[in-house]
């Protein structure tokens, strides 16, 4: 969620490059708006996708991850406006995430 709350923090600095950013949760939908609510202030969208239908699209999804349950991949993924991958970004940890300086240097 680190990296979550830092994406709203720099909002403008995201909007200034025509970026938008979304979050994509193999949660439920009540978790996904505490989540949108508390910790990233309602500045951008999380998707709930409990079924991981949109995780599984894009190949984050690691079967029996953890103790035999399916876990999202913590991924950072820029999509153009034509729907295209541009960049990925797998972490292997929480603090291994790109913050939003080193993001927004792949956009410029």
């Amino acid at each position: 969620m680190r990296q979550l709350r830092e994406f709203a923090q720099h909002k403008v600095e995201f909007d200034q490059v025509h970026v938008r950013v979304l979050g994509v949760s193999v949660d439920d939908q009540e978790h996904a708006h505490m989540v949108w609510d508390k910790v990233t202030g309602r500045q951008f969208t999380i998707l709930s996708d409990p079924g991981a239908v949109v995780i599984r699209k894009y190949g984050l999804l690691h079967q029996q991850g953890y103790h035999d349950t399916d876990i999202a991949i913590r991924t950072t993924l820029f999509i153009d406006a034509q729907g295209r991958e541009r960049w990925r970004r797998v972490s292997t940890t929480v603090p291994d995430s790109p913050d939003s300086g080193r993001i927004l240097q792949h956009i410029k």
